[in-house]
């Protein structure tokens, strides 16, 4: 087998390999797309419920309780200010989903 035989399938393997984690992180994004919508969904319907019961629509504390409960759960493999920002971002786009209502 000539080198260059030999290289051309060692790229070919490597592209297959990184094909099969492009395709799961496909699969992956999907499914956190879907996991995002349900959150706004639940989000939307709590807006709802503290517009009827006249109760402030945003509570600090509790986005800073579930901020630390994350990056405790992450446990390091995320920096904190990984999570802050995606949470954040997160957390504004179910309020600007929620603002109609």
């Amino acid at each position: 087998m000539s080198h260059i035989t030999c290289f051309l399938s060692i790229l070919a393997h490597m592209n297959n390999k990184i094909s099969e984690h492009r395709k799961k992180i496909d699969e992956l994004d999907s499914e956190i797309l879907e996991l995002i919508q349900d959150r706004v969904n639940e989000a939307i319907s709590i807006r709802r419920l503290k517009i009827e019961q006249n109760i402030p629509l945003f509570t600090p504390e509790r986005e800073s309780e579930l901020i630390q409960r994350l990056v405790k759960k992450s446990a390091g493999r995320l920096p904190q200010e990984v999570i802050e920002d995606i949470w954040k971002t997160i957390i504004k786009g179910g309020k600007r989903t929620g603002e109609g209502i």
